[in-house]
């Protein structure tokens, strides 16, 4: 193999088949949301969570012009540490967050959801993430996320 060849090689499966079958296969997690799309074609979303906006990579091909819609969120764990029992969501800026919720579910060897609960008994956030090593059902941590956070929504797979 050249050097060429070895640069441009794949280090790991990727985490999705599709984004139809992400949200076949995830969509029991997603939630609805105001959804607010940012000006000039920007692929961003502005999701409104109880935490606070959400800016998040629109997966979904088809044009959006805001709404209240379902929506997976999903992100890719950089790290993630065990914690004391608490909720938190912080933009670190750029594409990052850093969340701070229980372990609701271990779906398979590589995603888990991750419920952070809003302050004053407000709604949950659920957050389909993808880890290489997975924390336990109803363990609390802290992730920081890989840039970017992402979001499908159903529009452009009812075809």
């Amino acid at each position: 193999m050249s050097v060429m060849e070895a640069a441009f090689r794949p280090n790991r499966a990727a985490l999705e088949e599709s984004p139809e079958y992400f949200w076949e296969r995830f969509s029991g997690y997603a939630q609805t949301w105001p959804v607010c799309p940012e000006p000039l074609g920007s692929p961003l979303l502005e999701v409104l969570t109880p935490l606070g906006p959400l800016y998040a990579f629109d997966r979904t091909l088809v044009h959006f012009s805001g709404s209240e819609t379902p929506v997976i969120v999903h992100g890719e764990v950089e790290h993630w540490e065990a914690t004391q029992d608490t909720n938190a969501l912080q933009h670190l800026g750029g594409g990052r967050y850093q969340m701070t919720g229980r372990v609701q579910a271990v779906l398979d060897a590589t995603y888990f959801v991750l419920q952070v609960q809003g302050s004053g008994g407000e709604s949950s956030l659920q957050v389909v993430l993808a880890a290489s090593n997975l924390p336990g059902v109803g363990s609390w941590i802290t992730v920081q996320l890989k840039p970017p956070l992402m979001v499908f929504r159903p529009e452009s797979y009812s075809r």
